[in-house]
């Protein structure tokens, strides 16, 4: 930021707090174009004592932020209050969290409680209504379009492949056998991003932020987010005895079922208040769950190589290898549930992984205990 306007900001923060000369401390950016500073409210004129300033530009969807804040705190779930905005300069004044992320205070001690603490919120983010919801349907061009950084951004830009017809045609038939699954789920308020980054350990519960891109979408994205978390890997078994607490809390929860008829290429369940997965076995979630990772896997390492290229954060190259083996191991989960995950399979053990083994930013991950 300049310091035409950051003196700006200080200028404006200074208006909001009752302080002359605010000192803002950055705090830190993210995958996105925001920026974080805190500011201490020594007076405590807006009844606290610090708060978050939050610098996000046009592009960052900040009705969105509003809007979808005000939905997930109605429901019970804490986000960070807004104070004070200034919506046309991208400014807001929010709760102060703290410094604490999930990632940072997890360990085989205590992560089976934080993830109960992640379960509660999901199941109020899956009681809110999707009728009238004001956020985007995961719809199979969005889900598409998604799967396509893979292409760009992973296999052309990033490890500079030459693709060819049938390379392109292999993933398409995976594609569409992907997002054939994700629309035939349950289709509830989905976070979009909802992992251990993405959540601050408070007194009493886990606080959540970057919610802007949340979506109507498949019932089991986020589960698949919080539990094959890219900064942070549990052996399958524990990941799947988590997945079958999350499927009998659904059940015992009470949901209606309706039908979204728009621009899905398949018309998807929808949910108010009956059974959100009456009828699908354990066995069904747990393949949905595993499909699902696919795609959002596939998605990421398209991101993650187009934050290096394309925004120069490259930090999040560190992260690619454990995605790399999320990746094989959804292959090899879901190999028998259709041909073209097994063509895909063969393809991406025999010719990619080669080429990924002799990138720099490649390390062996202890796959011990993996299915690959």
């Amino acid at each position: 930021m300049s310091t035409h306007h950051l003196d700006a900001l200080r200028d404006w923060v200074a208006q909001q707090v009752g302080l002359s000369a605010p000192e803002l401390e950055f705090i830190a950016g993210d995958a996105s174009p925001r920026q974080y500073y805190r500011v201490r409210c020594h007076t405590g004129q807006l009844g606290v004592f610090s708060c978050i300033v939050m610098v996000s530009p046009p592009s960052e969807n900040n009705e969105a932020f509003l809007h979808v804040g005000r939905r997930l705190a109605a429901a019970g779930i804490q986000t960070p209050a807004v104070l004070a905005q200034a919506e046309a300069q991208g400014w807001f004044l929010l709760e102060d969290f703290g410094d604490l992320q999930l990632l940072s205070a997890l360990n085989a001690e205590n992560v089976s409680f934080h993830y109960r603490q992640a379960f509660q919120v999901l199941a109020k983010q899956v009681r809110l209504p999707t009728d009238g919801a004001g956020i985007p349907l995961y719809s199979s061009s969005r889900l598409n379009a998604e799967l396509l950084l893979f292409t760009e951004w992973f296999l052309l830009r990033l490890l500079k492949l030459t693709i060819s017809e049938t390379t392109t045609a292999r993933f398409f038939t995976l594609s569409e056998c992907l997002i054939a699954s994700a629309l035939e789920q349950p289709q509830v308020w989905v976070h979009r991003d909802f992992h251990s980054r993405n959540m601050m350990v408070l007194e009493a519960n886990l606080g959540i932020i970057d919610f802007q891109d949340a979506v109507v979408g498949p019932i089991t994205y986020d589960p698949v987010s919080l539990l094959k978390d890219c900064y942070i890997r549990w052996p399958r078994d524990q990941q799947l005895t988590w997945l079958e607490t999350y499927y009998d809390q659904l059940c015992s929860m009470g949901h209606v079922s309706q039908e979204i008829d728009g621009s899905l290429s398949t018309k998807a369940k929808t949910s108010s208040l009956s059974n959100l997965i009456d009828g699908v076995s354990k066995a069904r979630f747990e393949q949905w769950f595993d499909l699902m990772g696919l795609q959002r896997h596939l998605k990421v390492l398209g991101i993650f190589a187009r934050l290096h290229i394309r925004d120069e954060k490259s930090a999040y190259l560190d992260d690619l290898p454990l995605v790399v083996a999320y990746v094989r191991e959804g292959l090899a989960v879901t190999a028998n549930t259709d041909p073209s995950i097994a063509d895909f399979r063969e393809w991406f053990e025999h010719d990619l992984m080669p080429v990924i083994c002799d990138q720099h930013w490649y390390r062996p991950i202890d796959t011990a205990g993996w299915v690959l």
